[in-house]
């Protein structure tokens, strides 16, 4: 439980935000657009997340060694060394896809009350 903590709690905050939105914003409480606004908010975290998973797999990894070295000749005093892109978001990807993945499933849930 603790490893789900911080996603529990965006997402707790997250939810309570939508129904705000959508009692005192928008004025329009059905199971659509809980459902529709649900999907939208989680599918910002799951982009997020999907982003840092990919770049953290090293794929682009030697597209920006070769970048730096193609226009290191630009800045002659800066360091050689540089921060790979798989080190970037290792540590956090985790949160922004568990995050995504909470929210989605009230969309889904509320998307099957609307079709039943």
């Amino acid at each position: 439980m603790k490893k789900l903590k911080w996603p529990l709690a965006t997402f707790i905050i997250s939810s309570f935000g939508i129904f705000i939105y959508l009692f005192l914003i928008k004025k329009s409480v059905t199971v659509q657009s809980i459902s529709d606004t649900f999907f939208i908010v989680s599918l910002f975290f799951l982009i997020i997340g999907i982003a840092m998973w990919i770049m953290s797999s090293g794929f682009f990894d030697n597209f920006q060694y070769f970048m730096k070295k193609a226009f290191q000749w630009r800045k002659k005093n800066e360091p050689k060394e540089f921060i790979p892109f798989s080190e970037i978001g290792n540590a956090h990807r985790l949160y922004w896809l568990e995050t995504g993945g909470l929210l989605l499933i009230p969309a889904i849930v509320s998307l099957l009350f609307y079709f039943f």
